[in-house]
């Protein structure tokens, strides 16, 4: 009877516990690229890009190491934003470390899509991008605008953008007043940036989006005339904090609670940019992954929000939102200290 007792009082936490986990996303330090881990209650696994290639597979190590601290021994959804070697580079040394279930991106060449172009490949005969073909052969598909992730549960991810195009505003839909003092358009941009993927991830009442790194125009039609986001709680500052990106319409219209910023030490973190989150007036918190060097401190966040503070990084910044999302914590690293913040 002592024996069963005891065996019960130590199965009955864990099943509440099992029973009551919220959704996970860790901002991976993969110096200056992307890679960002969403895990769902479920403890299904989504990816939002590979980080780069070589170094001795830094920064695929990296992420698997995220991948284990969340509990998960597989990748179920491998998400490539657009197709720079920061962003999808990595992709063949993860495929060798661990199991990828499937591949999401913004569409290949010989998908053969009339209304998608390709200014920067990936060609078949670059390296990397046989590489990608050879690790996502049979479990791939193109995402566009409208699209969602197939995830169990709760947790939803749409697809907003995509090779340039926007999600369609819905029938009726008012004007964004933000829109009334947007900024001039600035040049098209030509690169891959501008047909990045964006998705929102929605969990209860806790809304995420990452843009890639979408620049300045594709941006503004995403919320001018009419927005198709919605306010969001935690922003992936665009494009690692370049002021090309992070159009003033966009981060008025969102008016994140909270933001991340991807960047190295010597690729994002403009001051433009720090300068622009900090005239959100709901953001209550904007982390960096490095401080920039090339930047002065006090254009860089405080230096409690920055989770590498050395050339070599590695820390990862840990996103634990609660069930039903009401409330979220934010974490540098696995055993720093947190702060929490009430959803919208």
């Amino acid at each position: 009877m002592l024996g069963w007792t005891a065996w019960l009082f130590l199965v009955l936490p864990a099943r509440a516990e099992d029973g009551g986990r919220g959704l996970d996303v860790y901002f991976i330090d993969v110096m200056g690229g992307a890679a960002t881990l969403i895990v769902t209650p479920e403890r299904e696994s989504v990816l939002i890009d590979s980080g780069w290639p070589g170094n001795e597979d830094r920064d695929p190590k990296r992420i698997v190491a995220a991948l284990r601290a969340a509990g998960c021994e597989r990748l179920d959804h491998l998400v490539t934003t657009h197709w720079h070697v920061d962003h999808f580079g990595g992709v063949s040394g993860l495929s060798k470390l661990v199991e990828i279930g499937h591949y999401w991106d913004r569409g290949l060449p010989e998908d053969h899509d009339p209304a998608i172009d390709y200014p920067e490949g990936p060609s078949e005969r670059d390296p990397l991008g046989a590489a990608y073909r050879r690790a996502s052969m049979g479990k791939r598909t193109a995402l566009k605008p409208g699209d969602s992730l197939p995830l169990r549960g709760e947790t939803k991810a749409v697809v907003l953008a995509a090779g340039g195009r926007v999600l369609p505003a819905a029938p009726g839909s008012a004007a964004n007043p933000a829109c009334a003092e947007a900024p001039s358009p600035q040049p098209t941009d030509k690169s891959d940036n501008a047909r990045s993927l964006v998705l929102r991830f929605r969990f209860g009442k806790f809304d995420f989006l990452d843009c890639g790194d979408l620049t300045w125009n594709v941006e503004q039609a995403l919320v001018c005339p009419s927005d198709r986001i919605g306010p969001i709680d935690l922003y992936q500052v665009t494009h690692h904090g370049m002021d090309i990106s992070n159009n003033p319409a966009l981060l008025k219209t969102i008016s994140p609670t909270v933001a991340i910023m991807n960047n190295g030490p010597r690729k994002g973190g403009s001051a433009a940019t720090v300068e622009r989150l900090r005239a959100i007036p709901t953001i209550r918190a904007a982390y960096q992954l490095h401080r920039n060097a090339g930047t002065k401190p006090e254009e860089n966040a405080p230096a409690e929000l920055i989770a590498n503070r050395g050339q070599d990084g590695g820390e990862f910044i840990h996103v634990s939102v609660r069930p039903g999302g009401e409330r979220f914590t934010v974490q540098i690293g696995a055993a720093g200290a947190t702060r929490e913040f009430e959803s919208r």
